[in-house]
């Protein structure tokens, strides 16, 4: 080949150095496009046919290598809808091709791109800036889960969402040892003024805030006196006496000279004196006053504890305020009630059935009077729910596992630590975004935030090998294989992955190819000159 043969050589390797500088100036005016993929160029030697002894350098060929597998650096979005892939694959896009009566029509094609610079258009769907529009998984509303396999177009609803009512109450909290209501502390208000010097057989029990139909529970030295003593209008400290002279023989009540109530029980020894600290007077630290008819007494607030309150919601979407109040009706054992409000006007309380629940040292034993598994959930059901002539329907209370104990407190009122309801009225769409799991969330004007889409990842076995298209999105080939779709997530809401282009690497190629090119045009001199000589040598 000779002079020729060099000439031609000089010739590839210029046109290989300036479809380099092509792919440089690609991946220089790309820089800041979003998801780009920078452009490598290699090149192929080619070595002409002869004898070994006789083989030359030969021809160079330039060729293309992507880089889809080197992902750009993650930078954050104020944008709700932008998410950028934390690892390898790409989002799952199609392309619009028309529109029919209004509405768009998409081809059957699937295209992928690393570009996450979504917004919703018009008609709800997600497009990022290249014109692509995503596609995801419906994800079932009921349970969370996505429903199905095959991708489809992401399109948020933006009309209103319906109501769900109320079906479940998460309801956990500790009771106190010793509430800080009750006959206890009927007696103590009572017995501080000054207008009570002296007790007497006579003395009204209403004057100890003993109403009618109080339940007063009494345990002396341990022992439970049974039945309860309920009171009647009109009972005085001698019905009192009279009843533990029925009820418990050996044991007296009287009033002493000083005006204080005793309570004898065999010996001297077994004197109880209300006085100031009425627990340790009495020995019977707690006993409560809790009425049997709650909806019919104006003392039942004073007697009971607060147990918390919140907003349910009817099947259309009327909320309802639930309060809940906690009376302890017995100390052996430790015995508490559940009510709940069913009228704010006039106020009336309701038991809730089968809401009856027993301790022992802290830890529920009993529920509706049946013993219950401290390894199972704790549930019981409200049927029919009616509050203020509002009707929500069959509410369930769980209590969870070991969610309901009564353990001493201090200032002998109920800490509540769970109180949430899984119901909402209806609400008007407000926004979208997409989280770190890649789900799709809609933010509705309720506060409800439901996930409507999980996006799918695409992955290659050779991701290289995909065709590139316009918009930074590529397209399956043979030799990158079919797409293995994943909805695994790796991705991170709230931002975008930049080009992987380095321009400070660029311009060092860039000067490489310059000088590489610049070596090539003295080869073509040399050769020309030496041509020059040859054919000098016929003058």
């Amino acid at each position: 080949m000779g002079i020729y043969g060099a000439l031609q050589t000089a010739v590839t390797g210029m046109a290989a150095q300036s479809f380099a500088l092509e792919n440089i100036s690609g991946n220089i005016a790309n820089s800041q496009t979003t998801g780009y993929k920078r452009m490598e160029t290699g090149f192929i030697d080619l070595i002409p046919d002869a004898a070994v002894g006789r083989q030359v350098p030969g021809a160079v060929l330039a060729y293309s290598r992507s880089t889809n597998d080197v992902r750009g650096d993650i930078i954050t979005s104020a944008t709700g809808t932008h998410v950028a892939l934390n690892g390898s694959g790409f989002f799952v896009v199609a392309e619009k091709t028309g529109t029919t009566d209004g509405e768009s029509v998409f081809g059957d094609a699937n295209f992928y791109t690393r570009r996450g610079d979504f917004e919703m258009d018009r008609e709800g769907y997600l497009y990022n800036g290249a014109g692509y529009y995503l596609k995801g998984v419906p994800i079932d509303s009921s349970t969370g889960n996505v429903a199905g396999s095959v991708p489809e177009m992401v399109r948020v609803s933006n009309g209103l969402i319906p109501a769900k009512a109320t079906q479940r109450i998460d309801y956990e909290l500790n009771l106190p040892d010793t509430p800080a209501v009750g006959l206890a502390a009927d007696f103590a208000t009572a017995l501080s003024g000054t207008d009570l010097d002296e007790l007497t057989d006579e003395t009204p029990l209403a004057d100890l805030d003993i109403e009618p139909d109080d339940r007063l529970t009494f345990s002396l030295n341990g022992t439970a006196v049974t039945p309860d003593f309920i009171a009647e209008a009109g009972d005085t400290v001698g019905d009192l006496r009279t009843w533990f002279a029925e009820n418990a023989p050996g044991v007296d009540v009287s009033v002493d000279a000083e005006g204080r109530l005793q309570i004898v029980a065999g010996s001297t020894e077994d004197t109880f004196t209300i006085g100031g600290d009425v627990a340790s007077a009495l020995g019977i630290a707690g006993t409560q006053a809790v009425p049997d008819a709650p909806e019919t007494n104006s003392d039942f607030v004073d007697r009971t504890v607060e147990g918390g309150a919140i907003t349910v919601y009817a099947p259309n979407g009327a909320s309802v305020n639930v309060q809940m109040r906690w009376g302890k009706i017995s100390n052996e054992p430790d015995t508490w009630r559940l009510y709940y409000m069913s009228n704010n006007e006039p106020q009336q309380w309701s038991e809730v059935p089968e809401g009856e629940f027993t301790f022992k040292d802290g830890v529920l034993q009993t529920q509706g009077g049946s013993a219950v598994s401290l390894d199972d959930p704790l549930r019981l059901n409200l049927p029919n729910l009616t509050i203020n002539g509002q009707t929500v329907g069959n509410v369930e209370l769980d209590f969870g596992t070991g969610g309901l104990t009564q353990f001493d407190n201090a200032n002998g009122r109920a800490a509540v630590s769970t109180l949430a309801q899984d119901g909402y009225p209806a609400g008007s769409f407000m926004s979208v975004a997409i989280n770190d799991s890649g789900r799709v969330v809609a933010t509705y004007s309720n506060g409800e935030q439901i996930e409507i889409y999980q996006l799918v990842t695409a992955n290659f076995n050779a991701e290289n090998q995909l065709k590139r298209l316009d918009g930074g999105v590529y397209s399956s080939t043979a030799a990158s294989g079919e797409a293995i779709l994943s909805t695994d997530g790796g991705m991170t809401g709230g931002a975008l992955e930049s080009s992987n282009t380095d321009i400070s690497e660029e311009f060092t190629k860039l000067i490489v190819t310059q000088q590489a090119y610049a070596a090539g045009t003295r080869i073509v001199s040399t050769s020309d000159e030496m041509l020059q000589e040859a054919l000098n040598m016929m003058r």
